[in-house]
């Protein structure tokens, strides 16, 4: 079985069991369990519970969530509405229909820049993180052909369940929203099993839930997008909320000494090229946080802080090529620094 190949790579990693001082007591016990699942590995570790059958309630969801909206399964949701693109609307799992309309949600409010019917771009680009240095790009018609088939607008939405890709050959892929929307889930199976201190890890896509066995918040690293991985600029003190965090330091190749990230911009066609080299977004849901990171990151810092801004119950963590950090009204009392070579800016 073929695994879920996100277009959009969440990075982000837990200060909470990486630093001496930042952890948990070490007397502290808990049960954890790591799958590879999505197309990356996930981990979910419970404090205060030592239940083995919710892990397995656990990892049955992300399977099942894994199974239906993969644009790389065969048999999912997702790849049925893309082999079916043009030709007729298809039933799908009231799940998949959720997070479609999410997606779409989110497409509608930033007029495209974030857009679940940009598979066939991703595809053409095939940006894996695999093979660094590459010897070609698409070439201009190419993207241009491609770009006729990136419209969310062609998404079409209908009663039970039904979904529609109005134009042969346009794909959908949902990548860059579905792990959020796994640990929404997961969230939710802990909680209905009376799960109160856990740390939810999906690939980058992280949900805290609780506190430590003190009382005590985590402390979660934010990665530094110029060292490498385990890394941290800055550390966040949180408890019951989702990080999300999307860079362009994972995913990308090298063309004729010119750097492409993963991130594709849908009004050029190309990568997306602006100031900001890592996003994270902070929010009480996953799915919200997964699509932001995406939408924000396009956008670029003016647009990005104003847009983050007019939403409720959201706050963000922008870094800048020139190593400068910004962050919302909400987090100045909740980040600190981790490394002397950023500057915290006031935007």
């Amino acid at each position: 079985m073929k695994k879920l190949k996100p277009n959009l790579l969440m990075v982000i990693f837990l200060i909470a069991v990486l630093i001496t001082g930042c952890s948990p007591s070490p007397k502290t016990e808990f049960i954890s369990r790591t799958e590879f699942l999505m197309d990356t590995v996930m981990t979910v570790r419970i404090y205060d519970k030592q239940n083995e059958k919710i892990l397995d309630k656990v990892f049955t969801r992300l399977r099942e969530i894994e199974e239906r909206m993969s644009s790389t399964i065969e048999t999912s949701d997702v790849s049925n509405i893309n082999n079916n693109a043009g030709i007729k609307p298809v039933t799908v799992n009231p799940d998949t229909y959720y997070v479609l309309e999410k997606a779409k949600y989110y497409a509608s409010l930033s007029e495209g820049k974030y857009d679940p019917t940009v598979g066939v771009l991703v595809d053409l680009w095939n940006i894996t993180g695999d093979n660094i240095e590459r010897d070609h790009i698409p070439s201009e018609e190419e993207i241009e052909n491609a770009r006729t088939l990136v419209d969310y607008n062609e998404l079409e939405l209908l009663e039970d369940n039904q979904v529609f890709l109005k134009k042969k050959g346009m794909r959908i892929t949902l990548g860059s929203i579905v792990k959020g929307y796994a640990a929404d889930e997961v969230k939710r199976i802990l909680k209905e099993n009376k799960v109160n201190s856990a740390i939810i890890d999906l690939g980058g896509n992280l949900y805290i839930i609780g506190k430590k066995s003190d009382g005590s918040k985590f402390r979660i690293g934010i990665q530094d997008p110029f060292r490498p991985k385990g890394s941290y600029a800055g550390i966040l003190e949180i408890s019951d909320k989702s990080v999300v965090t999307s860079g362009d330091y994972e995913r990308y190749f090298i063309y004729q000494g010119k750097k492409y990230n993963h991130i594709i911009d849908t009004e050029t066609g190309y990568p997306v090229d602006n100031e900001i080299t890592g996003i994270s977004i902070i929010s009480e849901f996953s799915i919200d946080g997964d699509a932001l990171s995406t939408t924000i990151f396009a956008l670029g810092l003016d647009k990005g802080m104003e847009f983050v801004n007019s939403l409720e119950g959201v706050e963000a963590i922008f870094i800048t090529k020139d190593k400068s950090i910004y962050l919302t009204s909400g987090l100045e009392d909740k980040f600190v620094v981790g490394e002397a070579s950023f500057t915290l800016k006031e935007y």
